[in-house]
């Protein structure tokens, strides 16, 4: 008479099942969840929309008024009247920038943030593309319009004006959308380094704002011009205009100086993200 045995099935350890491999496409459309989710986020880039394309409208419109002296039929730059709101979209696209990475920090979410993505720099990584991403396009089509709606105030009230089909008009256009690209980037790198809404956006408002007037009032004047050029704003305008000012950089020096501006911030939030707790 045969013994039947019963073999004992043997249970799966977990060694036996591969661990689920992290992809960044995961991490980039988590970021890109957050960033849709915070309703501030798109207000704050709206605003930014309204802010650059009203004040070039209305700057195009004053320069319709008639009047003694040096008037609008003087200019010579009608794109620069056009993207005349660049410089105060720069400030509220900086506060969108700061805002993704320390709104983390004062919430304590990035703790889970980091705990689902152990090697971090994935996270730093998806945040910026998510700026880049969202920033440049909104931007590029603000600046657009801004350039088209100024010309055609202007163009009724037969001053200069540009097309973009003239020289180093659609360098102006682009180049603004990239500024403020660029600029927003530098936010979401501060706030990764200062873990600070206030400290973040007080340090990127020097830097932008305060920093080239203090210059014209601090330093000396023999090499003043040589160092305020270096920085961010002043090394954006050589691609943000026409024609690169006469006493700055340089297109292709200015791109690059800017580039740097924006590398060195992002280097240094990638360090600090690797080696401090969260």
């Amino acid at each position: 008479m045969s013994t039947t045995t019963m073999e004992r099935p043997v249970a799966r350890t977990a060694v036996d099942e591969p661990e689920p491999r992290l992809r960044f496409t995961g991490v980039l459309r988590s970021e890109w969840v957050k960033l849709r989710s915070v309703r501030s986020s798109a207000m704050t880039l709206l605003g930014a929309a309204v802010a650059m394309l009203s004040a070039g409208l209305v700057f195009a419109s004053t320069r319709t008024s008639g009047g003694n002296g040096p008037g609008p039929r003087d200019l010579v730059d009608p794109t620069a009247i056009s993207l005349a709101g660049v410089n105060i979209a720069q400030l509220i696209i900086g506060v969108l920038g700061v805002m993704i990475v320390s709104s983390e920090y004062s919430t304590g979410m990035i703790r889970s943030t980091l705990t689902g993505v152990p090697s971090r720099l994935p996270v730093l990584a998806a945040k910026v593309s998510v700026v880049i991403g969202t920033v440049f396009p909104a931007m590029l089509l603000t600046a657009l319009t801004a350039f088209l709606g100024g010309q055609a105030i202007m163009g009724g009230a037969d001053l200069p004006t540009a097309a973009l089909g003239d020289p180093g008009v659609l360098k102006a256009v682009i180049g603004s959308a990239a500024a403020l690209t660029g600029i927003a980037v530098i936010g979401v790198a501060l706030g990764s380094i200062l873990r600070s809404t206030a400290g973040a956006l007080s340090t990127l408002f020097g830097l932008v704002f305060l920093a080239p007037g203090l210059g014209q009032l601090l330093l000396p004047t023999s090499w003043r011009d040589d160092v305020l050029k270096f920085l961010p704003s002043n090394a954006g305008g050589s691609f943000t205009s026409v024609v690169p000012p006469a006493d700055g950089l340089g297109t292709t020096a200015g791109v690059l100086v800017f580039a740097a501006w924006v590398v060195v911030p992002l280097i240094a939030a990638a360090v600090l993200l690797r080696g401090r707790d969260a």
